[in-house]
């Protein structure tokens, strides 16, 4: 009900029977009134926990302990708080008939206070009484954990939400304040809050242009968002997760809105949907995360994800520079399913210049060479073929090395890149309808469309990778359907 703070000067002139603004403010509440005896003349506030000294005084335990520690470590000896007399034992009585009597009444008196908050809220009534209903919950809820069920039974949540529409700022702002203490560490409250459109709400005020609104909305999104439940919702209400994604990244924000920001994010994370959101905002390390460490039909599905993307370059390097290895490990040794959504992935960063070598670096090609070539009951669908004939152009044309140092196998003479280039585009016709030839021609006629694409837009003559003096084959048209 009343603020446990202390005080901050005990001389013993305190007047009996004093009581705080608060409780002043709401005296008129008050089924019956606050007798003397229950506060603690230490603290000014009711006491929870009563203890009585030799001489008779009553006290609140805490409060009176801290007084003789005070006294020990003085170095004077321990007397009453109230008469200053020297005591002759510190022992400490329990006073149960008092405290019993205590719980009584603040159970009869809070119900009372209760129902006035209640019709307060309902009424809409003056900003100050509206106000003062809000910081009595808020209280109610502060003095205990269990308090809040309370303020559940009694339907106030809904009122409570209701006051965000209010025309007062000061009370918008009250109102989601007090909604964060309700919400706090109580999952059952949690759980009415994310009926209706309350999320929705609370997600417009990351946007209003008052920065106290914007504080108060973030803090409450972040309590939220500990719920799993509730962090799906979160992450379902259009543009949530982009003006998180702003505010965590802002220069303008406060560092605490910044904070609670990210932190909102962070647990967001539990639903891949919102991952997913995360990376097409520009967030995504999260999605990297789950690449390198998330179980397999996660790491399928971000992958996947990951090549439906448009990429900045410097994203494809990041992307490269930290999922590039899995990526190819996968292309290695997945299961089809993984394979085509490692090679559609690498397909995305494989187009500029750094993100190329980086993959390059990582060992790529000889996986890519045998995607390519390989026949049989292991050899990729054709579809995939033209995906890992594109990479390996991508490669040639972006990534500025010289192809004929890059040993593709332990025989190097037999793997390096000319041989098969150049082989590529003399033998295809000899293999005539054969799947192995199939390989030849998706990267020939991949490579084909980089280098005519850099003629134009560079101004230099036409070149194909096929050695010296061969004729390129002819396009994959001009051969018939399926024929090389």
């Amino acid at each position: 009900m009343m603020s446990d703070q202390m005080s901050g000067s005990w001389d013993g002139t305190y007047d009996h029977g004093s009581k705080s603004d608060d409780s002043h403010h709401f005296e008129r509440l008050y089924a019956e009134p606050m007798y003397d005896a229950f506060v603690c003349p230490l603290t000014k506030q009711v006491m929870r926990d009563p203890v009585t000294l030799e001489n008779g005084q009553t006290f609140e335990r805490e409060a009176i302990e801290k007084w003789f520690k005070e006294c020990k470590e003085s170095g004077k000896k321990p007397v009453c708080p109230l008469t200053l007399k020297e005591l002759r034992s510190t022992d400490l009585n329990p006073s149960i008939a008092l405290r019993n009597t205590i719980e009584e009444w603040a159970a009869r008196n809070e119900a009372a206070q209760l129902d006035v908050a209640r019709r307060l809220l309902s009424q809409g009534g003056a900003e100050n009484d509206i106000l003062q209903a809000l910081k009595y919950i808020q209280q109610i809820c502060q003095n205990s954990r269990s308090s809040k069920h309370t303020i559940r039974n009694a339907h106030l949540i809904p009122m409570i939400v209701d006051m965000l529409k209010n025309s007062s700022r000061t009370v918008r702002c009250k109102a989601l304040e007090t909604l964060h203490i309700v919400a706090e560490d109580d999952d059952d409250n949690k759980e009415v809050m994310a009926e209706g459109d309350m999320v929705r709400s609370i997600v417009k005020f990351l946007t209003h242009e008052h920065s106290k609104e914007r504080e108060e909305a973030v803090s409450l999104l972040y309590e939220l968002s500990k719920s799993e439940a509730l962090s799906e919702k979160i992450g379902s209400v259009n543009g949530a997760i982009l003006i998180l994604v702003g505010m965590a990244s802002s220069n303008s924000e406060n560092v605490l809105s910044i904070e609670k920001a990210d932190k909102t994010l962070e647990n967001l994370e539990s639903c891949e949907k919102n991952v997913q959101q995360m990376a097409e905002c520009g967030r995504l390390q999260p999605l990297l995360r789950l690449i390198l460490e998330g179980p397999p039909e996660t790491k399928l599905s971000m992958a996947s994800y990951l090549g439906e993307l448009v990429l900045s370059n410097d994203v494809k390097v990041l992307v490269a520079r930290s999922v590039g290895s899995s990526l190819i490990n996968v292309m290695r040794s997945g299961n089809m399913q993984s394979r085509e959504a490692a090679l559609k992935a690498l397909n995305q960063i494989s187009s500029c210049e750094a993100s190329s070598r980086l993959l390059l670096e990582a060992g790529i090609l000889p996986s890519l060479v045998k995607d390519l070539f390989t026949v049989g009951n292991n050899q990729l669908p054709m579809r995939l073929k033209e995906v890992s004939a594109t990479i390996l152009a991508n490669l040639v044309n972006n990534s500025g090395y010289d192809f004929e140092t890059i040993p593709l196998g332990p025989d190097n003479q037999q793997h390096r890149p000319s041989n098969w280039v150049q082989a590529s585009s003399s033998s295809c016709w000899a293999h005539n309808f054969s799947d192995h030839c199939s390989g030849c021609c998706f990267f020939n006629q991949k490579l084909r469309r980089h280098h005519q694409f850099n003629s134009v837009h560079r101004g230099s003559p036409t070149r194909f990778a096929y050695g010296v003096n061969k004729t390129p084959p002819e396009p994959l048209s001009s051969h018939g359907p399926g024929t090389c």
